[in-house]
């Protein structure tokens, strides 16, 4: 495989562990740019447009965080709060937030932050199955349990 290849192939594939929006696309560009810049302009333009690709990937990203946050102050305000005062997420908000579409990563990262545990009895996980919360999410939180 030509190593042209390889560096974005990195890339898009660690945009998928970041925690924010903000984050995938502040990797995302940065990687771009520094790439576009390399093929244009050599090792200085690699420099210039990685750090050109770093701002304007975060700003991206940051739009979409902002976007989620206007979705769950219209859907759950009570959401909102609790996240803004650094609580832990209840079965309840997280329905709520995948119900608004906010990403899977992003739950996930709320619930790091708060360092949340979770001991998810049959029925609170049938009830997240049911309003279509992801495996991946409701796992999450079941290892985060005692």
């Amino acid at each position: 495989m030509s190593s042209k290849y390889i560096t974005p192939i990195i890339l898009c594939m660690l945009s998928f562990s970041c925690a924010s929006k903000t984050a995938s696309g502040a990797l995302v560009g940065g990687g771009l740019g520094a790439a576009t810049g390399g093929i244009v302009g050599g090792g200085k333009g690699a420099l210039i447009g990685g750090a050109v690709g770093v701002i304007a990937g975060g700003l991206v990203g940051a739009a979409l965080d902002e976007q989620d946050r206007r979705i769950m102050e219209q859907r759950s305000p009570s959401t909102v709060s609790r996240m803004d005062e650094g609580r832990p997420l209840t079965i309840n908000d997280v329905i709520q937030l995948s119900e608004g579409g906010v990403s899977d990563e992003t739950i996930i990262g709320y619930m790091r932050q708060t360092g949340a545990r979770y001991k998810l009895n049959q029925s609170q996980i049938r009830k997240m199955q049911n309003a279509g919360v992801s495996q991946r999410v409701i796992n999450y939180m079941i290892d985060t349990g005692y």
